[in-house]
């Protein structure tokens, strides 16, 4: 048993040097598995489940890989380990929720999928607003843990650009760097200029933050109220689609509002702008897309591929699965 494990070990520890060596090709690797799965619909019998198991399998191994990557040289993360526990919970179950509603379906009907789905979703948002409440989050990124840039680890590891100092993303305290320190003659002691405001009122930070969270709140709980909602009136009703579409437009809102007075970093301000693309998915959903949008997508995909060039060749694997992609993907709950 020893040997079995000193092996795997050694296995394990080849591998992760591998990773670390060979950052780009892992990720060109990792994207042309990926692209396997949103073509497989149709293809053969359970083509669902095989989509899923495709898509599943690949951001399961890159989050392996990326897991491998930040505890080497590139990147150190200095996070609580049950913080980083629940993000991976969390990043786990967004690259696999699909694959246990198909399986859920396939073994116990609608009513066992509706229920695996409810059980994920709760699930998740207790996670989410353990973040949030319990590690100060001012919002949960989705995924929990973002896939890395290959090409700017690799940057990052040919050239490290020196810098006088860094700013601390909450505080906005500007820290003098060690290593790029003057000599003792031409040392400059006076601190570096905060990129902060000195005169900013602590007040309006508190109720920022304050309200930051009350509108992630709403948007972590959104996917409960809508599938109560859905439960309530039915999947053609069009209050739950109202009803997440002001929860999400209330939500930007007031993070547009009090963002800035808060001190989101860059990170965060990505997320909301992915939120703020995510709204357009509203027009792929369910019943805005069974009664207005599903005709004229057709449509446009018809008039491409008899007006352009070698259009064919993507208009019509897009119209042939997009059925398909609707009914999987483009939940209320989902980005």
């Amino acid at each position: 048993m020893d040997a079995i494990n000193s092996g795997f070990f050694e296995l394990i520890t080849s591998y992760k040097h591998w990773v670390q060596s060979n950052p780009q090709l892992l990720a060109d690797l990792e994207s042309t598995v990926r692209c396997f799965s949103y073509f497989t619909a149709g293809r053969f019998n359970n083509s669902t489940l095989a989509s899923e198991l495709i898509y599943s399998i690949p951001n399961l191994i890159e989050l392996f890989n990326d897991l491998l990557i930040s505890s080497g040289k590139y990147m150190n993360l200095k996070i609580p380990k049950l913080q980083l526990k629940i993000k991976i919970w969390l990043t786990v179950l967004e690259y696999t929720e699909a694959l246990f509603e198909v399986t859920a379906h396939r073994i116990w009907g609608k009513s066992g999928k509706w229920l695996i789905i409810a059980i994920i979703q709760v699930f998740k948002a207790v996670m989410r607003l353990c973040l949030v409440y319990v590690y100060k989050e001012n919002l949960v990124k989705n995924p929990s843990i973002k896939p890395l840039n290959r090409n700017k680890i690799n940057i990052y590891d040919k050239d490290v650009k020196k810098k006088e100092g860094f700013q601390l993303k909450r505080s906005g305290i500007v820290v003098r760097s060690i290593r790029t320190s003057r000599s003792v003659q031409t040392r400059v002691w006076a601190p570096i200029p905060s990129m902060r405001d000195e005169n900013e009122n602590v007040d309006n930070v508190f109720i920022s933050k304050r309200m930051l969270k009350l509108a992630e709140t709403f948007y972590i709980i959104k996917p409960l109220i809508h599938l109560g909602c859905l439960s309530a009136t039915g999947k053609t009703n069009w209050r739950p689609w109202f009803l997440s579409l002001i929860i999400d437009l209330s939500s930007l809102q007031i993070f547009n509002h009090y963002g800035k007075a808060a001190a989101l970093n860059k990170e965060e301000w990505k997320e909301i702008y992915q939120r703020r693309l995510s709204i357009l998915l509203y027009i792929l959903r369910s019943p805005f897309y069974d009664n207005y949008s599903r005709l004229k997508i057709i449509a446009i995909l018809k008039i491409l591929s008899a007006k352009v060039p070698l259009a064919r060749l993507i208009t019509e694997p897009i119209e042939k699965y997009l059925p398909h992609w609707q009914q999987m993907y483009f939940y209320m709950w989902s980005r």
